[in-house]
C-alpha cells in the first residue's frame, strides 16, 4: 500500500504555513475542518470494520495485522489539526487580544489529542507539534494517563476562560460563529466523555471530572452539537480535499468493494428503526455509485468479514450477488459534503443515562436514555430529506422498543448499543466506547465455523505507523511501557 503514496514522515512536525505571521481568523477555520481525516484510510478500512458497521470484506486476520493504514490518524492528525492548533494556541497567546482564540484552540487540541491516544494509547502530546516553532521533529511519548490529567485541566480552564467582553471568532468559527457559551457547553460535554472513558482505570478521578461536567452545564439540544459542514469537492486520487468530507469515499470511488455490515443492518431492522432509511440503500451498480433501492425492508448487510455467508453451508458469495447487500444512501451520508458530527446533544444524554444507572451522578436513566433515542433520530435531518425523522416516527420506535431493563447489564447493553447506533460515522468515537463498555457484544456472536473469525476478539487499539517507528526512537519507550504493538494490547483506560 505504501508504494502508492508520499507519506513525508520526516515533515510530520513541520509547520505548513508559508507566511511570517498568519492571522488566526484564516487557521480556525482550517483547525475545524481538519479535525476529521481528508480520507477514509484508518476510519473505513479499520476502524468501522472492527466497530462492525462498514466492512471492506477482508479477513479478521489481515485487518489485526500491524503496520498498514492503521497509522494514517496518527499521521493525518500530527501533520494537520494537531500541529496547527498548537502553533494557534502559541501565536495567540503573544496577543491578549486573541485570547479566545487560544482557549477555543485549547479545547480543540483536547479533543483531537483524546482520539489520538484513545486509539494509539501513549503518543506524543507535551512535545508534539513543536517542529516549527522549537525544531523538536522526534517528540517524546507520554503516558496516557499523564495525557488525560492534562485534558481535563485544559478543558476545565480553557472553558473558564473564555471572556465574552475580549474579541470572539465568528466568520472564522465555522462551528459556533463565537458563540462563547456553546463552546463551555462542549468543553463539558467532552469532559463528560473523557470522564466515563476512565472509570474503570481511575473511578475517583472519573467521577470527579463527570461531576464537574455536569455542574459546569452540558450540551442542552441538537442546536449545541459539534458539528462541520463540509462541501461536495472532488476527490483526487486516494484522498479528498479536506473541505470535503472524505467518509463517504469508501463507497464513492469503490462501489464494488464496501458494505454495510449485518449486525448494523439487522439491528435496525429487526427493531423497525425508522433510521435505517437514512443509513442504507441497495446500490444500483457494480461500477458506478448512484441511487438504488432505499426500501427498508430490502436492506440486507455483509458479513463482517469475509466473503463468506453466514448461512450454510457459508460459501463465498459470488461477485454478483454483492447488489444485494447495502451501502450508505446517497442522498445523506454517502456525499462529500455530508456535515460530521464530533460530539453530540444524544451523545450525551445516553453517557447520563449510563452515569445514574451506575450511581455515578444522580439522574432518570430511562428519561435520559429516551431523550438521547430521539436527539438521536432528530439530529439526523442535517444530512437532508431523506434523513429527516418525525416525532411521531420516534414515539412508535420507542413504543416498540421500550426502556425497560430487567438487569444493571441489560441497561448498558441497550444504552450503548443506542450509542453505537448514533456515532455511526464517527468510528473513532464508536471504537472507543465499544471497548470502554463491552457493548454491543458483537464478537461473542460471531459465527466461528467461518474461517479466519475462529477466536475472534474485539482489537483494542491500533498499531503505530512503521515510519514513525523508524524515525522516533521515543517509540520504543512506549511500547516497553505500554506492551507489544499490536492490536491485541490494551490503553491505560481499557480495563477488562
Amino acid at each position: 500500500m505504501f508504494t502508492a503514496c508520499d507519506k513525508n514522515f520526516e515533515d510530520i512536525n513541520k509547520s505548513v504555513d508559508f507566511v511570517s505571521d498568519p492571522t488566526p481568523d484564516f487557521m480556525l477555520p482550517a483547525i475545524e475542518l481538519y479535525m476529521l481525516d481528508n480520507t477514509y484510510y484508518t476510519q473505513g478500512d479499520f476502524v468501522g470494520a472492527f466497530v462492525m458497521h462498514v466492512t471492506n470484506r477482508k479477513a479478521y486476520s489481515s485487518l489485526t495485522m500491524p503496520g498498514g493504514y492503521q497509522g494514517y490518524h496518527f499521521e493525518w492528525a500530527y501533520e494537520n489539526p494537531f500541529k496547527n492548533v498548537v502553533d494557534l494556541i502559541a501565536r495567540c497567546g503573544k496577543d491578549t487580544a486573541y485570547a479566545n482564540y487560544r482557549h477555543i484552540g485549547r479545547i480543540i487540541k483536547a479533543y483531537v489529542a483524546h482520539q489520538l491516544t484513545d486509539l494509539y494509547g501513549d503518543v506524543p502530546y507535551f512535545e508534539a507539534g513543536k517542529g516549527y516553532m522549537d525544531r523538536l521533529f522526534t517528540p517524546r511519548y507520554d503516558a496516557q494517563q499523564q495525557i488525560y490529567e492534562d485534558m481535563f485541566r485544559e478543558l476545565e480552564d480553557a472553558s473558564r476562560a473564555l471572556d465574552s467582553a475580549r474579541k470572539v471568532p465568528t466568520a472564522a468559527d465555522i462551528v459556533y460563529k463565537g458563540d462563547l457559551s456553546k463552546w463551555r457547553r462542549f468543553a463539558n460535554s467532552l469532559m463528560l466523555r473523557l470522564g466515563l472513558r476512565i472509570m474503570k482505570a481511575d473511578p475517583v478521578n472519573g467521577k470527579k471530572w463527570i461531576e464537574k461536567a455536569v455542574a459546569g452545564g452540558l450540551l442542552r439540544n441538537n442546536d449545541d452539537n459539534f458539528v462541520v459542514k463540509y462541501l461536495p469537492n472532488a476527490s483526487t486520487g486516494g484522498t479528498t480535499n479536506p473541505t470535503a468530507n472524505g467518509q463517504a469515499h469508501i463507497f464513492i470511488r469503490y462501489p464494488d468493494n464496501y458494505r454495510l455490515t449485518s449486525p448494523f443492518v439487522n439491528f435496525l431492522k429487526d427493531r423497525k428503526d425508522p433510521r435505517i432509511a437514512a443509513y442504507c440503500m441497495l446500490p444500483a451498480s457494480r461500477t458506478t455509485y448512484a441511487a438504488g433501492d432505499k426500501s427498508p425492508a430490502k436492506q440486507k448487510g455483509w458479513p463482517p468479514y469475509g466473503d463468506r455467508s453466514e448461512d450454510p453451508p457459508y460459501l463465498g458469495i459470488p461477485s454478483a450477488d454483492r447488489l444485494k447487500y447495502s451501502v450508505s444512501n446517497i442522498s445523506t451520508f454517502g456525499r462529500y459534503d455530508a456535515p460530521f458530527i464530533h460530539l453530540s446533544y444524544a451523545q450525551v444524554q445516553l453517557q447520563l443515562a449510563e452515569c445514574a444507572v451506575r450511581g455515578i451522578v444522580p439522574g432518570d436513566a430511562k428519561s435520559c436514555y429516551e431523550k438521547g433515542v430521539r436527539a438521536a433520530m432528530d439530529q439526523l435531518k442535517i444530512y437532508g430529506a431523506e434523513a429527516v425523522i418525525t416525532t411521531a416516527q420516534a414515539d412508535a420506535y420507542l413504543l416498540e422498543n421500550p426502556y425497560n431493563p430487567a438487569s444493571m447489564e441489560e441497561a448498558l447493553e441497550m444504552i450503548n448499543t443506542q450509542y453505537w447506533i448514533e456515532t455511526h460515522y464517527n468510528w473513532y468515537e464508536t471504537f472507543a466506547n465499544m471497548r470502554r463498555s463491552g457493548y454491543p457484544k458483537l464478537y461473542e456472536k460471531l459465527d466461528l465455523t467461518i474461517p479466519a473469525n475462529s477466536g475472534a476478539i474485539l482489537p483494542r487499539r491500533l498499531t503505530y505507523q512503521a515510519d514513525e517507528i523508524a524515525i522516533n526512537p521515543h517509540v520504543q519507550e512506549a511500547i516497553k511501557r505500554q506492551g507489544p504493538d499490536v492490536t491485541s494490547t490494551r490503553v491505560w483506560w481499557d480495563k477488562p
